[in-house]
């Protein structure tokens, strides 16, 4: 009986790449991401012979294009049409990349061309991924789900783990921050900034703005200490200039954080302002005013409210289920 292989065409070193292989373990006796190429317009030709070689080798019988960038679209080029495909929108890709230009339109295009099933994480880029994908392309409605997070007892922690790249804009955060705590009530207050990308500048802010002694900047954080710091985190804040439904948010919300995001369209018919979390516009985000209002909304509803959001669009089971039923339909 011939193995079923299956090749995700994503970033090697990513926990959500790896989380995402995990789900489809029932259904393939091996499972490659690709590994040792670099995807990058320098080495784009480079790269696409690599990947024919590597597809020659591994003959998958399903690949999973898991963000819709440089590396889905060489992988596409180099895989031959007979192999069934399954295209992954998980936010800037669909959200971002389509504003770049011509060429970025045309590469998106291309991908979701090159692809026999759809999957997009949130409502609003499925929307977004109609736009591009061939025309009556079913799209399912899907993501990693998460592992709950136990809460435990709260410290007065306000934490940030997304990438430090000017999309995420963690510099804004710290301003934030350094506005609350010159309030005497929040002085005791500390902000932790996890994930890597500018810590010198971010560092160098932080000092600028006399808070350095309350600002820890922890690096990339193992998943338990990563955990660690959402259950015992007051507040936790994120408000990227674009983004999906990121898991960190609902693991930050399955941890009992007070979450505090960015208006995005993205979480519309989701998550609602006052309801499940705090949203702040980009005119609010330039105030640098609101990190204190969040904790003027009734915790205990928050609470409720996420509870009954996870369970619908956050347990790993379901959303296994699905991507395992586009498996058998392609296969």
């Amino acid at each position: 009986m011939k193995t079923k292989t299956l090749l995700i065409a994503g970033n090697e070193n990513s926990i959500h790449t790896k989380r995402l292989s995990s789900l489809f373990v029932e259904k393939f006796d091996r499972i490659e991401i690709t590994s040792g190429i670099k995807f990058d317009w320098k080495h784009i030709i480079g790269a696409f012979f690599k990947t024919r070689r590597l597809l020659r080798e591994l003959k998958p019988d399903m690949v999973v294009f898991y963000q819709l960038n440089l590396t889905a679209f060489v992988v596409a080029l180099a895989k031959k049409r007979s192999i069934p495909a399954l295209a992954v929108a998980i936010g800037s890709d669909v959200l971002l990349m389509p504003k770049r230009g011509f060429v970025f339109r045309a590469m998106l295009r291309y991908i979701l061309k090159s692809s026999d099933a759809f999957n997009a994480v949130c409502p609003y880029l499925v929307e977004q991924m109609r736009q591009y994908a061939p025309k009556n392309a079913k799209i399912v409605l899907a993501n990693l789900g998460i592992e709950l997070v136990k809460p435990s007892e709260k410290e007065n922690i306000v934490y940030s783990n997304r990438l430090h790249s000017p999309l995420y804009r963690i510099d804004d955060i710290i301003r934030a921050f350094a506005n609350f705590v010159s309030k005497s009530e929040y002085a005791s207050w500390r902000l932790v900034v996890a994930a890597d990308g500018r810590e010198e500048e971010l560092l160098s802010l932080a000092k600028e703005l006399k808070i350095e002694r309350k600002v820890s900047f922890v690096g990339w954080l193992s998943p338990e200490k990563n955990k660690e710091y959402y259950a015992k985190s007051k507040i936790y804040v994120s408000i990227p200039c674009s983004d999906g439904l990121p898991n960190s948010l609902m693991e930050a919300l399955s941890a009992e954080c007070l979450a505090i995001v960015s208006d995005l369209p993205s979480y519309k018919g989701l998550i609602e302002n006052g309801k499940n979390c705090l949203m702040v516009s980009d005119e609010e985000i330039a105030k640098a005013d609101y990190i204190d209002k969040v904790l003027q909304l009734d915790s205990e509803e928050l609470k409720e409210n996420n509870r009954r959001f996870l369970s619908e669009y956050a347990d790993i089971e379901s959303n296994r289920r699905k991507y395992q039923a586009i498996v058998d339909e392609l296969l």
